[in-house]
């Protein structure tokens, strides 16, 4: 029976899954750190999930309700998990990381699932002109899109983003939008010609959510209790109760090699300290854009050698609105991303800007200055709360500074050190400034003026969307790896997460990540036929 191992367990490992798990002779081993939610956390959240709303304890609430936590002046908090830190613990993934200035440290998910557990659930594939840039066609990556969508359940709607970004699949609809929303996508409506000459269109969310489910409790950000949300840890828990695949957590992969042409991965036991060689017939590398490029590098030994991965760099731009809304405190509402806003630069699909608009969470309220904090200034924080939407926006990858990577050599058994750093840059991308100014224009027609001066850029690596250490490329030459996922010396090692990207756009991340793993584990099976 032929064997196959999977290192990780988030988004490009469940894609790999899924296409393995299809074939019934597959033996799949899925080598994992593992990192869980902690046991109290986990039973209060059940708790929750399986009580009438109305009988919520409101301690039990707090408990996993936690605010994301501020780190760096001008950096998105970090999120939290049901008021866990686990999808970003160092559990010694972590362990020889360093990062420079303000760049982010906390690259490498040691979680079950990964950085999924903490994602905003925003999914849409790439534009068909991307993959003009890639090796693999858009036409062939549309049947690996909508084995992705399926499993992680497309809730949105047809609109004006289906022109670049088709549904692929029937969606569930959105849960009721907030009455925010639906005035900006109203006003766009009446307004759509000339907002769209200005380059902008704008739609409803795409979000991985069993919508028909949601009570609208309001904790989408901190932890849906009813787990709606989907996270890579579903896939694994729905493979792992079918038996289809072996799952080990608590081990760390170490080194990559093929001898004889039999490829094996080392790893080490997290609590025994004990290294181990594993060996199967072929190995799907999912560590993440940097774990995995830190894996290879330490693999080929390519040490003192900075490498480059794009990063589609991220920005936070809040808006107001003249027109005020009831107050959002008030009301029942789901507190993920509920609309978009996409600019194309040249208008052929490729240079795009995308921001993810939150109409309100409770984090906006805690984040108020301190002087508007203070129960004086209630009547002015609830005007502002009326009026606000906050907008998490990308710019791609070959418009934002490079995040850099460099490996040096520790002592046997480890992973090497990794210094995370980004090329020199001054000030806003020109494309954010060019996006802001069409923004600018159409404020008066949208009711949506963003406030500029306290729009600010995320340090390197923050965005998690990062990759492209090891592009696709037509050639396994240098660097570079072929449709499969493999480097020119291996044959049976295949990576498949976002450090194969040969770009990286700035519209939604993970939903490619899934289903270009689950391409090249589908073509790899075929190979071997």
């Amino acid at each position: 029976m032929p064997t196959s191992v999977i290192i990780g367990s988030g988004p490009g490992a469940a894609g790999a899954a899924m296409a393995l798990a299809r074939d019934p002779k597959q033996q799949i081993i899925v080598l994992d750190i593992g990192g869980e939610l902690e046991a109290d956390r986990k039973e209060v959240r059940d708790a929750l999930a399986a009580a009438p709303e109305a009988e919520w304890l409101e301690s039990a609430v707090r408990t996993i309700s936690h605010q994301p936590v501020s780190a760096d002046k001008g950096a998105l908090p970090e999120k939290r998990a049901y008021g866990s830190d686990f999808p970003f613990r160092d559990v010694g993934q972590l362990a020889g990381v360093q990062a420079i200035g303000k760049a982010n440290r906390s690259v490498v998910s040691g979680a079950y699932g990964g950085f999924s557990n903490v994602w905003g659930a925003q999914i849409m594939p790439f534009s068909a002109a991307t993959f003009d840039r890639w090796p693999i066609a858009s036409e062939e990556m549309d049947p690996h899109y909508r084995f992705a969508l399926d499993e992680m359940t497309l809730t949105g709607d047809e609109d004006d983003l289906s022109a670049l970004f088709p549904l692929l699949i029937s969606a569930r609809p959105l849960p009721k939008l907030a009455d925010r929303t639906r005035k900006v996508l109203d006003r766009y409506q009446s307004k759509r010609a000339y907002v769209q000459s200005l380059g902008i269109t704008l739609g409803r969310a795409r979000l991985a959510m069993r919508s028909e489910d949601c009570s609208k409790c309001g904790l989408c950000m901190t932890g849906c209790p009813y787990e709606l949300i989907y996270s890579a840890s579903h896939t694994f828990d729905r493979l792992r109760a079918m038996g289809r695949i072996k799952y080990r957590s608590g081990v760390m992969a170490l080194k990559l090699a093929e001898i004889d042409s039999i490829p094996h991965v080392d790893v080490r036991d997290l609590q025994t300290e004990r290294v181990e060689r594993i060996s199967a017939d072929r190995i799907y590398v999912a560590c993440g854009g940097i774990g995995t490029t830190r894996l290879v590098l330490s693999s080929l030994g390519l040490y003192g050698r900075a490498v480059e991965l794009g990063e589609s760099v991220q920005f936070v731009m809040p808006a107001l609105s003249k027109s005020p809304t009831t107050d959002p405190r008030r009301e029942r509402d789901f507190t993920l991303n509920q609309f978009n806003v996409v600019y194309d630069v040249s208008g052929d699909g490729f240079d795009l800007c995308q921001i993810h608009f939150y109409p309100y969470n409770p984090v906006f309220e805690t984040s108020l200055p301190r002087v508007m904090q203070h129960p004086m200034a209630k009547p002015i924080a609830t005007a502002l709360l009326r009026r606000v939407s906050v907008g998490l926006g990308y710019i791609p990858s070959w418009a934002s500074p490079k995040v850099k990577v460099t490996a040096y050599a520790r002592p046997e058994g480890s992973l090497p050190e990794l210094v995370v750093d980004r090329e020199p840059s001054s000030g806003w991308p020109p494309m954010l400034r060019s996006m802001s100014l069409a923004l600018m224009r159409a404020a008066p027609s949208l009711d949506l003026w963003p406030i500029l001066p306290m729009t600010t850029v995320s340090p390197a690596a923050k965005s998690y969307h990062f990759g492209g250490s090891f592009p696709h490329s037509d050639t396994r030459s240098g660097l570079g790896t072929d449709r499969l996922g493999r480097l020119d010396r291996w044959n049976s090692i295949h990576l498949v997460d976002a450090s194969v990207f040969p770009n990286v756009p700035a519209t939604t991340f993970t939903l490619t990540i899934m289903a270009n793993a689950h391409r090249i584990a589908t073509e790899s099976l075929r190979q071997t036929m």
